[in-house]
């Protein structure tokens, strides 16, 4: 799939592009796998679970520039940098390590994920002339 942003595209596909959805889905999947080897109730191993979330949740953040720009082959460095800041957006959303946290509720990431995804366009779209 191209990710190049272009813009002759439509605003949907504009946002869509922003979206790392390799890196949302490897963290998907490398979530479900820790948390179903971790009890998160037995402290000590909720303590290895966080810190191994931390250290993926990391990890993805750094790769995703590398990601898009060897394998998705962007250049532009704009979309570059909304695409790596979209990560710890969207696994706040999806829980992400804040989820072991007690003050952290899914309904804070269901709001900062709309916000996100309304500011995007207003620093990369380009008013009408």
């Amino acid at each position: 799939m191209a990710r190049a942003v272009k813009g002759t595209e439509n605003y949907l596909t504009q946002v869509l592009k922003h979206i790392p959805s390799e890196i949302v889905m490897a963290y998907v999947t490398i979530d479900g796998v820790l948390q179903s080897s971790y009890d998160a109730s037995v402290p000590q191993e909720r303590q290895i679970l966080l810190m191994l979330l931390w250290f993926i949740f990391g990890m993805l953040t750094v790769l995703t520039p590398l990601w898009l720009h060897r394998v998705m082959r962007v250049r532009r460095k704009r979309q570059l940098y909304l695409s790596t800041l979209s990560v710890p957006v969207w696994l706040f959303a999806l829980g992400g390590p804040f989820a072991l946290y007690d003050w952290y509720r899914p309904a804070l990431g269901a709001m900062i994920l709309p916000l996100y995804t309304l500011i995007v366009p207003c620093v990369t779209h380009r008013p009408l002339r």
